[in-house]
């Protein structure tokens, strides 16, 4: 009797994993679903584009979409409901000179990538020749445009963003690297 008791349980926990399995399968849309909704909110667009990432958060029940419109260094993000797969936000922005597929600079006084380099390395009273730059990218980040600095430099790695259009700081972390 025991053995039919502990059986039953063991089966009971089975079939609760597949009926588990079989929901969050069904219950969120898949990657492959999400990337169609996406390309076809920018169709006319769509062969410019490099998605660089594709991210379920299950805990907003959204998949986050970090991409790129080619020859830009600007990364964009479209958020799409994991289970409706409506579009929640999206903040790449198409106009003319985009369109052309240059780089877009929509506030002449954007400062370059090689300049938010100079500053965090001045910042850091780094020599800029013995720096390591691991990671050099620009964000969208509230609708602003922030470069990420990530540079190794005697045993310490320094993290800046920097603001594209005021060029100040607006973050700085600095981790010993070990």
């Amino acid at each position: 009797m025991r053995k039919k008791v502990i059986l039953l349980v063991i089966l009971l926990f089975v079939l609760m994993g597949i009926g588990m399995f079989i929901y969050l399968n069904n219950a969120y849309l898949n990657k492959s679903e999400v990337r169609e909704i996406f390309l076809k909110d920018v169709a006319e667009h769509q062969d410019n584009i490099h998605i660089a990432k594709i991210e379920l958060d299950k805990d907003d029940q959204l998949y986050e979409i970090e991409f790129y419109y080619f020859n830009q260094d600007t990364e964009y993000e479209c958020k799409i409901d994991a289970k409706t797969g409506k579009i929640i936000y999206n903040n790449f922005k198409l106009n003319n000179s985009v369109e052309g597929n240059t780089t877009s600079n929509t506030q002449n006084k954007n400062i370059t990538l090689e300049e938010a380099k100079n500053i965090a390395i001045k910042d850091a009273n780094v020599d800029i020749d013995a720096a390591i730059f691991i990671e050099t990218k620009s964000d969208l980040e509230d609708g602003r445009k922030i470069y990420d600095i990530k540079f190794l430099f005697n045993n310490y790695k320094y993290s800046y963003e920097i603001d594209a259009t005021t060029s100040e700081i607006t973050s700085y972390d600095k981790d010993i690297v070990r």
